[in-house]
């Protein structure tokens, strides 16, 4: 994936890699380009030397030599442990992005009426609201979504597994038709999974609130709309107007849109309960 060096050879890909401060490749499996490059004299031994021991240093301060297995009951105890797990939630809640809240639609009180997409039920009862499956019984429509994308590269390594492509939730789309219909039912509190940066432009007059998240479970995101635990979170980059702004953008250069929906840092709090 050679972006912006695409007229190098790959061996001056890797190189250039190292002399930018890579200490390590992940996702390729061609030692040899390292090797040809010293061979060559266009990478100095002493550099790999210096990334061997940084990495080896690494390794030593984790014990992974002296204690090279894992001990079953010390994971079991540690892994999953009630005050670990605690923490998490906490640090998921408030990571939380809150981009619009028209009328002070959140927090959520307890006892509010809700109507839930994906989102489990039990998990809404245990923070207090009370669950309708037909949203035209609750107060409010409670929806995850998340920003759309392609696979354009389902045959590649990681194209397989990335997602790619367009970021605008449109006409068609699970999300944004569920959106658009609930809305004219009922206040719509929209929670976006932002790993990309979504084009919210088609989609965010249908919600009276629009919560931003990074990959959260359900109770950090009942904590958060709840105001249990309030989200805190800046957006870490800006959420385009449309995708020809996104085309129009210099791909090396960081939220550079002109006019974006949402800026960079873009985030407020809920009001006081």
């Amino acid at each position: 994936m050679p972006w912006g060096v695409e007229t190098l050879s790959q061996r001056g890909r890797f190189v250039k890699g190292v002399a930018a401060g890579l200490d390590q490749f992940g996702g390729v499996e061609t030692p040899g380009v390292i090797i040809d490059a010293v061979h060559a004299g266009t990478l100095p031994e002493g550099r790999i030397d210096q990334s061997v021991a940084r990495i080896l240093a690494v390794k030593f301060q984790l014990g992974l030599f002296e204690n090279a297995l894992v001990d079953p009951e010390a994971a079991a105890r540690v892994v999953g442990a009630p005050d670990i797990r605690r923490e998490a939630e906490r640090v998921q809640a408030t990571a939380q992005v809150l981009l619009k809240n028209d009328g002070g639609l959140l927090p959520l009180r307890a006892g509010t009426r809700v109507y839930l997409s994906d989102i489990d039920g039990a998990a809404a009862r245990a923070h207090g609201l009370t669950v309708f499956d037909d949203p035209a019984q609750a107060d409010v429509a409670l929806v995850r979504a998340a920003t759309p994308y392609e696979t354009p590269h389902p045959f590649h390594f990681f194209g397989s597994r990335q997602h790619e492509g367009r970021l605008d939730l449109r006409p068609g789309d699970k999300d944004h038709d569920a959106i658009v219909r609930l809305a004219r039912i009922k206040p719509v509190v929209m929670a976006i999974f932002l790993d990309r940066p979504a084009v919210l432009t088609r989609v965010a007059g249908s919600a009276r609130a629009i919560i931003g998240n990074f990959g959260i479970g359900d109770d950090a995101l009942l904590a958060a709309v709840t105001g249990a635990i309030p989200p805190r979170g800046r957006l870490p980059f800006e959420l385009p107007r449309s995708m020809e702004a996104v085309r129009r953008q210099n791909p090396a250069d960081p939220d550079d849109s002109g006019e974006p929906f949402y800026a960079f840092g873009a985030g407020s709090s809920l009001p006081d309960q």
